[in-house]
């Protein structure tokens, strides 16, 4: 796949990191210092590669493409993008994104999350976002692979055969890394968070921002374990009632591209250069069927005149790339309370879901905005808040809806087979991602696994 110039910050930083660590160590202490070579980079320079590389990475090809096409958002018609529909999917086709999640993003997060938290740098904001951005990349990583590294990870040539931690644990430093951040975030600036309103391009230094986001978080990877743990529900009802959750749209964590040739959306040119991949025909019959919902408008049009899968609002050059949002957090609590038995409550939540949704897309078509608040009326008239209405499978159906092109929604079908899909043929539908090449080959303690070795959480 052809690299995109809005990671060319981030390896700009990881070579400032690595430069001096290539030096040989029989040259002479004298030649052996290069009077240019970048020894240190502050908070400020590192934030902007941490985040541009959540937007590339995660809302790229090698995620969101993959995972749209396993739980049917798209269908890939050609090529690469034909091959990863049917199903086949090789550890030299992830040798790419694991080296952007663990030599890119995640070396560069940690980095991040190490110099703010250091006596002589230590800014609570800088390593406050850095903590939440690392959960971000690591529950990601575990939700596409499994057991993956952390513990030992990140230590270069002292360590070069990780362990792997297992998916329980993993999940277990997803939820430390966010207690921590919410606790840094709260913290009062020090003289090195002035420049974050500048540096931080998701909510421009707004610490409250973030620990709405770290705690829309907490009831994420909450809700992953519900096969897991028989108090998830209540877990997150606490949250809801009593934490500072996100209230709208606004609060949506989401990386903002350009339009210039070297910001753009990297699904939008993905599909710029290549051109293989279409909206898949079933999921939009589905919402046809749904009293016509006026979302294919916006997800099906063809921005820019283009060919493109993706429509006018997650297709266009400047998409945002959404990491995690008040709808789906909404969806989040509605599952909770139904658990619950609190079938009022979880009637409120998927109507606050399902609306959030509908809102964001005013303005982009004249026809939707006139069919939408029809359709939006009409829906929210039929819940009666019943254990039927919205059922459970209502419930995650709207949230597949309208968290369209998330892997989000890829977990959620895993984990409890809604909606409904038909594999494309007899091999199934995928339950993970293979290890890397070079980690099959060259660390023992990968595990042995296959598309179809189902997650920990699964079972």
């Amino acid at each position: 796949m052809k690299k995109i110039n809005i990671i060319s910050i981030a390896i700009m930083v990881a070579l400032m990191f690595t430069v001096t660590s290539c030096q040989k160590k029989w040259l002479a202490p004298s030649l052996n210092k290069n009077p240019d070579a970048v020894i240190d980079v502050p908070g400020s320079v590192i934030l902007p590669s941490v985040e541009s590389g959540m937007g590339y990475i995660l809302g790229g090809m090698d995620v969101v493409g993959t995972t749209s096409m396993w739980d049917q958002y798209a269908m890939g018609v050609a090529r690469q993008s034909g091959a990863i529909n049917g199903y086949i999917y090789r550890p030299s086709d992830v040798d790419n994104v694991w080296d952007a999640f663990y030599q890119g993003g995640m070396m560069n997060t940690k980095i991040l999350m190490d110099k703010s938290l250091d006596k002589k740098t230590y800014s609570p904001i800088y390593a406050g976002i850095a903590k939440v951005c690392m959960a971000v990349w690591l529950g990601n990583a575990t939700d596409l692979w499994g057991d993956v590294p952390y513990t030992e990870a990140f230590m270069g040539d002292a360590n070069l055969t990780p362990k792997y931690d297992s998916q329980q644990q993993v999940y277990d430093t997803i939820q430390s890394l966010l207690t921590s951040a919410i606790y840094l975030l709260k913290q009062p600036p020090t003289g090195l968070d002035l420049d974050v309103s500048s540096t931080d391009y998701i909510y421009g230094g707004n610490a409250d921002a973030w620990i709405k986001a770290a705690w829309a978080l907490k009831m994420r990877y909450t809700l992953h374990l519900s096969n897991k743990n028989t108090t998830w529900a209540a877990s997150i009802k606490s949250i809801v009632e009593n934490q500072n959750i996100m209230t709208g749209n606004s609060d949506d964590m989401a990386f903002k591209f350009g339009t210039g040739p070297s910001a753009q959306n990297p699904m939008y040119q993905y599909e710029d250069q290549r051109g293989d991949m279409r909206n898949n025909s079933g999921f939009f019959a589905a919402l046809a069927n749904d009293n016509n919902d006026p979302r294919s408008l916006i997800y099906q049009a063809t921005p820019d005149g283009a060919d493109y899968f993706a429509g006018i609002y997650y297709g266009e050059k400047d998409s945002p790339v959404e990491l995690m949002t008040y709808s789906e957090e909404m969806f989040i609590a509605a599952e909770a309370y139904y658990n619950l038995k609190d079938y009022a409550k979880a009637k409120d939540y998927t109507i606050k879901g399902i609306t959030s949704s509908i809102n964001k897309y005013m303005g982009l078509d004249d026809a939707y905005d006139t069919l939408a608040p029809v359709w939006l009326a009409a829906k929210v008239a039929s819940y009666s808040g019943t254990a039927n209405s919205p059922s459970l499978t209502e419930i995650l159906t709207q949230k597949y809806v309208a968290d369209y092109l998330q892997p989000e929604s890829f977990v959620d079908y895993r984990r409890t087979g809604i909606p409904v899909l038909t594999p494309v043929n007899s091999r199934g539908i995928p339950d993970r991602y293979p290890y890397a090449t070079a980690e099959r080959l060259y660390n023992k303690n990968t595990p042995k696994t296959t598309l179809y070795t189902k997650m920990w959480w699964q079972k």
